[in-house]
């Protein structure tokens, strides 16, 4: 057994996708293979035939031969029977696939039919191949082989397995003319002109009918006429298209051709026999024994119809005057015979029908005594020429079309095994099941599927045929095993007898009495299929024990479960179902009719039964001794088993009885014998007719006659007359489809053998009357001959009841005989009963007729009718249930009804009342059968459905109920066998099944179905279903062994079998749920009809459904009949309301439905394997209300982690927001709330909000969606979206999608008009979250001067005034809103005071931008202001008051006492413009709310983590606010000492008097604090005490120290990084004002000590993170200033200096040249200046400041120390420059080239400066603003690298390689043309400076590296040979740049540089040449 369970550590291969099943395409390549081998091996020639033979047998032992669609039509008939046409339809598109279409294009097989066609045909023609061979080896051989015959002849069977396997290539391609002609010839070589002249006439036959053109057929049609001239068939010769003269000289040139196979014999026509390979015994002998199959005497009469068809048809040649005599089969003990001894296939094949038959007879001797239809009687009725050809066209193409099991068998030499199997099986008294074929499916058979099959099962399939096991499977402990089955099956029987109890309470309130105990079916199920049952021991006999009979039936089919009891419970019957079938329709009701008013047979289990071989060695010993002709043979055959002292008998006494009247015969035999009579119907009627008038002259003549031969004679020709009234009984029927030819030639038989019974009856009487005076001869003709006149149509019925009335006084003046006959249908029983059922049923057809009469349309009519009979026939019922009541209880318990119905009358005084055609009706309905009463019940129901009237039918269908309860609980059906009753009860459960699923469809969905039941209707039909559910309890009791694992479920063979056993368990399950639904409908409307007088209440209705529902879902009934148990609950749930425990019915309910767990944690509900209903819209409507309560019972926190909010979001899907059209009258609300959100913040509406004034003018419109907005269902997901954003822990910026949607459905709630409180509170909230989480993370909004952080706090505060004005309108708040209202004060005061303070500074409460138009007299029209904004005093003073409100409701709140305490502090603390009107608060209340926030701080913030930081917010405001006191003198120390003691951590320090102690007293309680704060997230203390550090001595160094070690330690870190973060209770947005006003404070004390390099590093922390410093740019600017004063101060000159006094009068030229001195001389290695160094500062501050401040300042710095360095170093430069010219000139060199000075040495200036000169006429140029920025910047820079100048002087493309003398680098200045922008001169090389990400210093030596060109735009200028140069002067003015972009090196979008121009002399270009580089 396979455990149902998987373990936890292994993962299942198929769990997570299904597997691909590719085994087939796999099998079709390999086939393909083997193929190709075979092929190969078979093209090499002789010497490798051996090879190719056992390649051919590989191949046809591969899988695809087995596949459905591999075999042919017949094939598949053969295995699959009935199935064929299903499992067809599953192959459909396969077995359409043309052949053709699957070659590929080399022409070999690509698909199975190709491979198929091609096997077949290939290995086919290698069998003849390799004949031919053998044959050509062994021509001087004798023919003694095994494969010819004694004439020389090849065998047959050789052949005919060859043409076997060609026939089988044209099952798969018949399109091959060829291969036609093939199977033509081969067929012919054996004898078979039938089969050959077919095969031609299919190669001729084109698809339109005519004859082809091709070679092919050209050949085929010469062979035809051939054929045709050989079999003398002149007329279809003379039919056929002659040969055209080029045809006939085709077939004349290509004769070699013209035979397919010449190395065949001549195809000569033989017998049959020869083609099946055993010559006919007949052509050398004149005696024949006709083969027997099987050893009954039905397979004899088979066997001897079979040759009289034979002979008929002119198959066999038979010599004259032939004698017969019968040769059987051997006895069973026989079946170990050697193969020698076996029949061959010959033997066998002409009786292949009749084995069929055969198996089918057995199947029918042991299925009862049913007599129904037990044969084919059009079959038998054929005429002898038909049917002839019909049986020998079977036995003549079954061989050759396909190969069939029997042929199979006798290849594999298991023939005789087969047949005495069979034989065995014959003998056998019963047999569970024989199928009709030989060859068998596994489905069919019901077989065990091999584990070693050819194909190995993929694990799809293999999971298929696995029977799931509803429970759990074995634990590997078998102690916990055994323990939790004993727990298991305790609790079952514990929730079982609460659910029956209560049950049977509510029954025994209305009179009902259901006494039975539930451990009954229970301790049935133990005794007959418990554990030791199940382990092996026998089950004790049903019969012989005390008990239920029915819920023992039910569990022994329950053990012996097969595929048939599936079927009849899942499918009925068929037709003659009078509930599930045709129903109530003419011919069915009449048949009905028609089959309750005929006489059975009695069922007696002692009948004796013709079975085997009984007296049959004994006939073919008689007949081998008077071997007889064939008709002769025939009619002996019939004598022995129609005529008296037969074989059968054993003596052969004539007055024994005969085998028809004492032996009941099995169906095969019938059928065998009628056909007999049939066929030799005119040689019987002459030969009995001669013997009768023999008869009739022996009496004459007065010679004596045998008396035992005589009444033998007689009693023969009678039962051949009664057998001949059977048939045509049988066929005048109103079910049967015989043809009026067939019926009047039966008709006729039957009147020439009744008149010869009649004359044989007379002769007999006549002669010997006296000695036999009690014949039975006579009777039984007379009820055959009033038989006979009941079948005739113009017969008048009156005579006919008068023949049985006459029949009926005859048999009582005779002592009231019983003569049964079994095998005749018509007439099983002769006896007074039998009469008078017949005179019923003639008195009563004209009423039945009428009822089943379709073509009445009068529904009225009938009901007028068919009722009171019905009715009087229940009420009769029911009174006899009450009177049976006094007498002794039978097995079954006793579940009827205590009232007496009808009770005042007797039965006799009921039927001396009534009208006599109602009495008869009434006597007919007392004798009538179930089925017939069950239609006429059904043709009152189509009746009553046709007016549409669904309380009668309703009744109507309880009724049938009560009448199949009632027989299965009365004697008749106890007296049935026990394998009769347990189909019974399984046909009428399916019956109850199909009723229990109308009568509740129809009660739930019409609610006035049940106004016809009355009191004695409703106790009835409870009464019944009590009963019913008593049967069902038995299965319930049997499927909890399963489920438990104390009994393995019945195996079933295969996947089909195991599919109809899951469906048929499930069909009892679905009738256990409609019977105790039922009951509860019933219950309910006893309920609403007796409320006055009982005493059951809605609680025990729903009482009733709880445990019901618990029982069941226990064992997961519940999912089953659509889950209508469930939705019945919950429909009841609705209309009862609640009640006590009430929702965890309903949450319950609401699983099994939809699959949503709404009451998390509850043990109650539990998973009844209910598979999920997709959820619509009205369905979560309806369960809303019980989501709300539940959701309503958790605090948010838990609701978000529970699968409650799985459930709710579901809902949500399904249930959806309507969008609000534009024109839609649901705008009105929208716009009015934005409206009002939008409104600026008027004082007079925060005051009347305190005392409940404000409320929006909402329109209400009553719609869906409003109503549940009204139930809370959009502010429950607006709440759930909150808290869901609220509970997340981010490290970053988090999404806001969740306050997007929790605004969304608060909005949607608000928008449609319900002004709650809660719903404008938790807005409020979504709104503050929304700021705190634009606030937290950086400070860009609160520095970006954007109104989206201002309109956020002005929808918060109106939000808040809403809450607060609805809160206070509340009459009468219930408890659990006190704490929400306090949180919503508590919150409305921070909001409002956090929004009075930094970073928001009062901007919400602002209305500057929300102006107004007014009107006055002496102004006239203006605009102003709508009204005074709030003050900052009256927003603090307002907030207080919102905190002290919040106190009222929750005075432990620390946080809303710190709260009060800081706005209370802030009111006395503030400066006089604040205060304006008011009066200053005190500071005590501010001290007070410190202290009390101290004393509700709890200990630890969590109990489950109290390794968590403590809070110190309000000790440190404590703190700092007692410091502040004590240090502006306000109190004294020891007050303040005192104060402080209210904290534990200041306790800590001891505390002091004096005022020069309270330093180092507060610096140590800071100091505890601090320690106290482990995570350093505190920053303000820190602070505090540099401030209380710094403050007392500011000009101190040790101050100013002591301040910069305590900011060090924690807030900035040695590179100047700031460590501030937000703790959990600052409010959002405040650590940023925070640590701008840090930075400030270290600023100051860095200036303050100098500290360049700190500042210079702390200047790139504030410039890289402007996100984490409030208002960033006025800090830069702060930082910017500070930095330059520091520089300022550390430059040698004066503050007034300025650079306009130094370059102001210079020559631009001469400042060039001395700029490039000072450039030099900086760049020396030796040159060491503080100036340079604080240059490099200034010039690094600007490259940070990157325009977010205006640089002129910093370049003002920067041009002035560059004037200083310009004006104290140059003339020094100069001098000693001149100095050095003045002692070169005295160098002989010198002197010698005197007259040529060098062009680029300045003229001597021997006065050492510039200013002396005398100005040349031109206009001097100025030096520019920005040219001192850039020299300043080269003057900073190391030069450039060698390479680097190199690659410089490469920029101007220079003209190397021509042969000038030298080249000059000049610079051309074009002064008469504008300066394009693409010519200017490019910024410094730190223009891309200020990109940089981290602002870090550059290193020299690459900045050096990547210098650009000082002079862009160089020329190069070629000197001429006579010396003479171009001069030019390269110099552009620029302006100054403008002071809002400053100099960055790069140019601003959107900011223009424009350059000034100097004039030009003359219109002329000067020249200047540099210097040297």
């Amino acid at each position: 057994m396979q455990p149902a369970f998987t373990a936890l550590n292994i993962e299942p291969e198929s769990d997570s996708e299904d597997e691909i099943d590719d085994s087939k395409e796999i099998q079709i390549e390999e086939a393909l293979k083997l193929y190709q081998n075979a092929l190969k091996l078979d093209s090499q020639g002789p010497q490798f035939y051996e090879e190719a033979e056992e390649a051919y047998h590989a191949l046809f032992r591969s899988e695809i031969f087995t596949y459905f669609e591999s075999l042919s039509d017949d094939q598949r008939a053969e295995i699959y029977g009935e199935d064929i046409d299903a499992l067809s339809s599953s192959n459909e598109d396969f077995l359409e696939e043309p052949v053709a279409a699957a070659l590929n294009a080399d022409g070999s097989p690509s698909t199975l039919p190709q491979i198929l066609y091609l096997a077949y045909k290939n290995r086919g023609l290698f069998i003849l191949k390799r004949f031919k061979h053998q044959q050509l080896d062994d021509e001087s051989q004798e023919p003694s082989r095994t494969d010819t015959t004694e004439d020389g002849d090849p065998s047959p069977t050789t052949i005919a397995s060859s043409l076997r396997l060609l026939v089988e290539a044209l099952h798969r391609d018949d399109t091959d003319v060829e291969l036609w002609r093939q199977v033509s010839r081969v067929a012919g070589s054996l004898g078979s002109i039938r089969i050959a002249r077919f095969c031609l006439e299919a190669a001729l036959e084109g698809n339109d009918g005519s004859v082809g053109v091709w070679p092919e057929h050209v050949f085929a049609t010469e062979r035809f006429e051939k054929l045709l001239r050989f079999l003398g068939d002149d007329i279809n010769d003379s039919l056929m298209q002659p040969l055209t003269r080029k045809e006939q000289c085709f077939v004349q040139s290509h004769k070699a051709h013209l035979d397919p196979l010449p190395y065949l014999p001549s195809p000569l026509p033989k017998p049959l026999s020869t083609f099946c390979g055993n010559p006919d015994p007949s052509v050398s002998t004149e005696r024949v024994e006709i083969e027997v199959p099987l050893r009954t005497w039905a397979s004899c009469g088979k066997a001897i119809l079979l040759q009289l068809q034979k002979e008929s048809q002119g198959v066999v040649s038979l010599a004259p005057g032939t004698s017969y005599a019968l040769s059987l089969p051997p006895i069973p003990d026989t079946v170990g015979q050697g193969p020698s001894d076996r029949k061959t296939a010959a033997d066998l094949i002409g009786t292949a029908a009749s084995r069929t038959s055969s198996s089918k007879s057995r199947s029918d001797e042991n299925s009862g005594t049913d007599q129904t239809k037990p044969y084919d009687v059009e079959t038998m009725l054929q005429s002898p020429a038909e049917l002839g050809v019909a049986e020998v066209q079977g036995n003549i193409n079954g061989p050759v079309q396909n190969t069939s099991s029997l042929e199979q068998n006798v290849i594999n030499g298991d023939v005789n095994q087969e047949i005495a199997q069979d034989a065995d099986a014959g003998d056998q008294e019963t047999r569970t099941m024989v199928l009709p074929t030989r060859k068998r499916s596994i489905e069919t058979a019901e077989l065990d599927e091999g584990e070693d099959t050819g194909r190995s099962k993929s694990k799809r399939i293999k999971a298929r045929t696995t029977v799931e096991d509803p429970g759990p499977r074995k634990d590997p402990q078998a102690k916990q095993l055994e323990i939790w089955q004993q727990g298991e099956l305790q609790y079952f029987d514990h929730i079982d007898e609460q659910a029956f109890e209560h049950a049977s309470n509510m029954l025994a309130t209305f009179g009902i009495a259901a006494a039975y105990s539930v451990k009954e079916p229970k301790a049935d199920v133990l005794l007959f299929a418990g554990p030791r049952v199940e382990k092996g021991a026998k089950a004790p006999d049903v019969s012989s024990t005390d008990g239920d009979t029915l819920s023992r039936d039910l569990i022994a089919s329950l053990n012996t479960w097969n595929t048939h009891m599936s079927d009849v419970l899942l499918h009925g019957t068929g037709i003659d179902d009078p509930i599930s079938g045709t129903g109530a329709t003419e011919s069915s009701g009449l048949l009905v009719f028609l089959e309750q008013s005929a006489i059975r047979p009695r069922d007696d289990p002692s009948r004796a039964m013709l079975t085997g071989d009984r007296g049959l060695d004994a006939f073919a010993d008689h007949l081998r001794q008077d071997w007889m002709p064939l008709d002769r043979l025939a009619l002996a055959w019939m004598k022995a088993l129609l005529g008296n002292g037969s074989f059968i008998q054993g003596t052969p006494d004539h007055n024994a009885s005969s085998a028809y009247d004492a032996l009941l015969w099995p169906d095969s035999l019938k059928e065998t014998v009628v056909q007999l009579l049939v066929r030799e119907d005119e040689f019987y009627f002459e030969t009995f007719s001669s013997e009768v008038e023999s008869l009739a002259k022996s009496q004459s003549k007065n010679e004596g006659h045998s008396e035992g031969r005589a009444r033998s004679l007689t009693n023969t020709v009678q039962n051949i007359f009664e057998l001949h009234l059977d048939v045509y009984g049988r066929i005048t029927n109103p079910s049967s489809e015989v043809d009026l030819q067939t019926r009047a030639a039966q008709r006729d038989r039957l009147e020439r053998w009744a008149s010869l019974t009649h004359q044989a009856l007379n002769c007999y009487e006549e002669q010997y009357r006296d000695a036999l005076p009690d014949n039975s001869l006579s009777i039984r003709f007379l009820w055959a001959y009033a038989a006979l006149a009941d079948l005739c149509e113009n017969c008048p019925r009156d005579l006919i009841i008068l023949y049985f009335q006459d029949l009926k006084r005859e048999l009582e003046g005779r002592g009231n005989p019983v003569i049964e006959l079994q095998n005749n249908a018509a007439m099983p029983e002769i006896s007074v009963d039998a009469a008078e059922k017949q005179i019923s049923r003639l008195t009563t057809m004209d009423f039945f007729v009428g009822v089943f009469d379709s073509k009445k349309d009068d529904p009225v009519a009938l009901i007028e009718s068919l009722e009171p009979i019905l009715e009087k026939s229940v009420q009769k019922s029911r009174t006899s249930t009450a009177n049976a009541k006094s007498q002794p209880a039978n097995d079954t318990p006793n579940t009827g009804m205590t009232n007496d119905f009808d009770g005042n009358k007797t039965n006799g005084e009921m039927a001396d009342s009534m009208k006599p055609r109602l009495k008869q009706m009434l006597q007919f309905l007392d004798k009538a059968s179930l089925p017939m009463q069950l239609i006429l019940w059904r043709r009152l129901i189509d009746a009553y459905s046709v007016i549409q009237y669904p309380p009668r039918i309703l009744l109507c269908y309880l009724n049938c109920i009560g009448l199949i309860v009632g027989y299965l609980r009365s004697p008749q059906y106890k007296e049935q066998s026990a394998v009769k009753r347990q189909k019974e009860l399984l046909r009428w459960l399916r019956s109850i099944d199909d009723l229990l699923r109308w009568t509740i469809g129809l009660a739930l969905t019409d609610a006035g179905s049940l106004e016809c039941m009355d009191e004695a209707n409703l106790c009835e039909a409870l009464s019944n279903l009590a009963a019913l559910q008593y049967i069902l309890h038995s299965y319930v009791a049997w499927d909890d062994l399963i489920r438990t694992v104390l009994r393995e479920p019945p195996k079933q063979p295969n996947n089909s079998a195991s599919t109809a056993y899951n469906n048929a368990m499930d069909k009892f399950k679905d009738m256990v749920i409609k019977t105790w639904t039922l009951q509860y409908v019933l219950l309910r409307e006893c309920t609403t009809q007796w409320s006055k007088d009982t005493e059951i209440t809605n609680h025990d209705l729903v009482l009733y459904l709880k445990l019901t529902h618990k029982a069941l879902g226990a064992r997961n009934y519940c999912k089953l009949s659509n889950k209508i148990l469930v939705r019945l609950i919950k429909h009841e749930l609705s209309r009862i309301g609640n009640f006590f425990d009430s929702e965890v019915e309903a949450a319950q309910v609401i699983l099994d439905l939809y699959g949503l767990k709404i009451c998390p944690g509850s043990k109650e509900v539990d998973d009844h394997g209910c598979p999920a209903e997709n959820l619509d819209r009205q369905d979560a409507i309806d369960i809303m209300d019980r989501v709300l309560i539940q959701a309503n019972r958790l605090n948010t926190k838990d609701l978000l982690k529970s699968e409650l909010k799985t459930a709710i979001e579901k809902m949500q899907q399904v249930i959806r927001i309507p969008k609000i059209i534009s024109a839609s009258p649901l705008r009105c609300n929208p716009d009015l709330i934005n409206h009002f959100l939008s409104s600026p913040i008027n004082p007079l509406d925060l005051h009347h909000s305190l005392r409940g004034i404000g409320q929006l003018p909402f329109r209400r419109i009553n719609s869906e969606i409003n109503r549940i907005a009204q139930k809370g269902w959009f502010f429950l997901h607006g709440y759930m979206a909150l808290c869901k954003f609220r509970s997340q822990k981010w490290t970053s910026g988090a999404p806001t999608t969740d306050l997007d949607i929790a605004m969304m459905f608060l909005r949607h709630e608000l928008d449609q008009g319900f002004d709650r409180w809660e719903t404008w509170y938790r807005l409020a909230q979504v709104y503050d979250a929304k700021i705190e989480e634009s606030t937290t993370w950086n400070s860009e909004q609160l520095n970006s001067g954007t109104d989206e952080l201002v309109i956020l706090q002005r929808n918060a505060i109106h939000c808040y005034s809403m809450a607060v004005a609805a809160a206070e309108r509340c009459e009468e708040p219930a408890i659990d809103m006190f704490q929400k209202v306090a949180d919503l004060y508590s919150d409305f005061g921070i909001r409002v005071y956090g929004s009075s303070r930094e970073p928001f500074s009062m901007e919400a409460f602002g209305v500057e931008k929300f102006t107004k138009h007014f009107s006055n007299p002496l102004q006239g029209m203006y605009q102003g202001q709508p009204f005074q904004p709030i003050v900052l005093y009256t927003a603090w003073k307002y907030a207080c008051i919102l905190f002290r409100r919040s106190l009222r409701h929750k005075s432990d709140n620390w946080v809303t006492w710190y709260m009060l305490g800081k706005s209370l502090w802030k009111m006395h603390n503030c400066d006089e413009s604040v205060l304006s009107i008011h009066r200053p608060e005190g500071w005590q209340p501010a001290i007070e709310a410190f202290i009390t926030a101290i004393k509700h701080i709890p200990n630890h913030r969590d109990n489950r983590h109290p390794e968590k930081d403590p809070i110190l917010e309000p000790h440190y405001k404590l703190v700092s606010t007692v410091h502040k006191l004590v240090s502006s003198g306000r109190i004294e120390v020891e007050a303040g000492c005192v104060i402080l003691e209210s904290s534990p951590y200041a306790r800590r320090v001891p505390p002091v008097q004096d005022l020069d102690d309270w330093e180092s007293y507060i610096l140590q309680v800071l100091k505890i604090l601090r320690s106290a704060d482990k995570a350093n997230w505190h920053h303000r203390m820190v602070l505090r005490a540099a401030h209380i550090i710094y403050d007392d001595s500011p000009n101190d160094p040790m101050s100013i120290l002591g301040a910069k070690s305590e900011l060090t330690q924690q807030i900035f870190t040695k590179t100047m990084t700031i460590q501030v973060w937000k703790p959990e209770h600052e409010r959002t947005g405040r650590h940023f004002v925070y640590t701008a006003r840090y930075v400030r404070f270290f600023l100051k004390l860095l200036s303050e000590l100098k500290d360049r390099s700190s500042i210079e590093t702390l200047g790139r922390q504030i410039r890289k993170k402007p996100g984490k410093f409030f208002r960033h740019g006025p800090l830069w600017h702060d930082f910017c200033t500070t930095h330059l004063e520091m520089l300022r101060d550390q430059c040698i000159f004066p503050r007034e200096f300025s650079s306009d006094s130094i370059f102001k009068n210079i020559a631009h030229d001469v400042f060039v040249s001395n700029a490039d001195r000072l450039e030099s001389w900086a760049h020396l290695p030796s040159t060491e200046s503080s100036m340079i160094d604080i240059l490099k500062e200034a010039i690094e501050l600007k490259k940070t400041n990157g325009n977010l401040m205006k640089p002129a300042v910093i370049e003002d710095l920067i041009a002035d120390i560059y004037a200083h360095l310009h004006d104290t170093v140059v003339p020094g430069l100069i001098a000693r420059s001149n100095e050095e010219e003045s002692r070169g000139r005295m160098r002989v060199d010198h002197l010698m080239n005197v007259e040529q000075p060098a062009a680029n040495t300045p003229s001597p200036d021997p006065a050492g400066k510039a200013e002396d000169v005398a100005p040349a006429r031109q206009r001097i140029r100025g030096v520019g603003r920005r040219e001192i920025q850039k020299r300043a910047e080269a003057l900073t820079n190391k030069p450039s690298a060698p390479q680097t100048v190199a690659k410089i002087l490469k920029t101007p493309p220079l003209e190397m390689d021509l042969p000038t003398p030298r080249s000059v680098i000049q610079v051309v200045i074009r002064q008469n043309e504008p300066i394009k922008d693409s010519s200017s001169v490019p910024g410094s090389v730190h223009d891309s400076a200020d990109d940089e990400s981290e602002l870090s210093e550059v290193d020299e030596t690459f900045e050096t590296a990547q210098t650009r060109p000082i002079f862009p735009n160089l020329e190069v200028k070629e000197t001429t040979e006579d010396g003479d140069e171009e001069q030019g002067q390269s110099e552009n003015e620029e302006v100054d740049q403008n002071s809002e972009t400053g100099e960055t090196g790069e140019e601003d979008e959107g900011v223009e540089e424009t350059e000034e121009q100097d004039g030009t002399v003359d219109g002329e270009e000067t020249y200047h040449t540099p210097m040297e580089m």
